[in-house]
């Protein structure tokens, strides 16, 4: 059904798209304004010109998504085409308005990115086992819908249809307040001393990777956003604010509700293949600071048929030792505890959790 695209936006997104298409044996073409950008993901990904592809890829940014979606459709009568924005607002109304050729065209949101940015961060593999949002305008052909689920089906993803309000809203929730107080708990950072920083544990680690985030992407993602991710903020302000008083008046049932509150909602959140988010069991392993101690652990593991669903790294300061946390079911962390004590392993079991 797709043996030729055009992807028009060479950033990682964008690249990473071209590279996972490539791998399934589809002739490539990427294009981009940025000449220099363009050279590089076309390098990469061994881009190929071509004449009115069977699908188009728009990955550029929100400010240019309309225009360049109907640009690419009205010079292109026969390809399915699809955007990646992650706002949607009123695009396909707008679309169908500006274009005669809607019919092909579908809109895309991957629920997947990194927190670098440009083609030279871009991974084939960024997209499995990924949601994807599906949306349909009112005009979208049968066709177009068949193309959009074959290419999410070669990316390795999963698609969820929605409407495009339902979308904004969620994104604000489940994207864009992430990014916000990663930014924001990143920024009070400023006012700490480096010495004291030393101390910093994996939390803090986790809770900030997402700052790394390009701020121009995420200004313009914010602004064209904002009549959805204004009210989820402020909603978000009141809860902390909420925290606030129970805290200045002492009121401990207060406080542990506002942390009850927290885990149920942390625990709606699916796990594997959209499974029903599982309880693990942890496995603490003290290793050495020096080549191979992780590999060893991982063929070990391999040895004995045991499945590493999560894990975290945390480095102690100042030591030249680390902590792996190992994700794993109840069953496989006894016989890996048990596994690894004999050969030496320090090892600290804990309750699921």
């Amino acid at each position: 059904m797709i043996s030729t695209a055009r992807i028009v936006g060479a950033g990682l997104i964008g690249t990473s798209i071209g590279l996972c298409l490539k791998s399934a044996g589809i002739k490539v073409e990427m294009v981009d304004v940025d000449s220099n950008s363009a050279q590089l993901a076309q390098d990469l990904v061994k881009s190929t010109p071509l004449s009115e592809p069977d699908l188009i890829v728009v990955a550029v940014p929100i400010s240019a998504n309309q225009k360049v979606v109907v640009e690419q459709l009205n010079a292109n009568p026969n390809s399915i085409v699809c955007d990646l924005a992650s706002v949607k607002s009123d695009l396909l109304v707008k679309v169908e308005e500006l274009s005669d050729n809607a019919k092909n065209f579908i809109s895309l949101h991957p629920m997947a990115g990194r927190e670098l940015s440009g083609a030279q961060s871009a991974r084939a593999d960024l997209f499995i086992g990924r949601a994807w949002v599906l949306i349909t305008g009112s005009k979208s052909s049968e066709k177009a819908k068949l193309v959009a689920d074959s290419f999410i089906k070669i990316c390795g993803g999963s698609s969820y249809q929605m409407s495009s309000a339902e979308h904004d809203l969620t994104v604000a929730k489940l994207s864009h307040l992430p990014q916000i107080l990663s930014s924001s708990l990143a920024a009070s950072l400023l006012e700490v001393s480096e010495d004291n920083l030393n101390i910093s544990g994996q939390g803090i680690r986790d809770l900030t990777r997402l700052a790394n985030s390009d701020s121009k992407l995420w200004s313009e993602i914010f602004l064209a956003n904002q009549s959805s991710l204004t009210p989820a903020l402020e909603k978000l302000i009141s809860h902390l604010q909420g925290l606030q008083k129970s805290l200045v008046s002492n009121k401990k049932e207060e406080i542990e509700d506002f942390l009850k509150k927290g885990r149920e909602g942390k625990d709606k959140i699916p796990g594997k293949h959209g499974a029903k988010s599982r309880n693990y069991a942890f496995l603490p392993i003290v290793i050495d600071d020096k080549p191979g101690q992780l590999a060893i652990i991982f063929n070990e593991c391999a040895k004995i048929a045991v499945n590493i669903e999560d894990l975290s790294i945390e480095h102690s300061p100042g030591q030249e030792t680390g902590l792996i946390t190992l994700a794993l079911s109840e069953s496989d962390c006894i016989k890996l505890s048990e596994h690894l004590e004999k050969l030496g392993f320090k090892v600290h079991p804990t309750k699921n959790r």
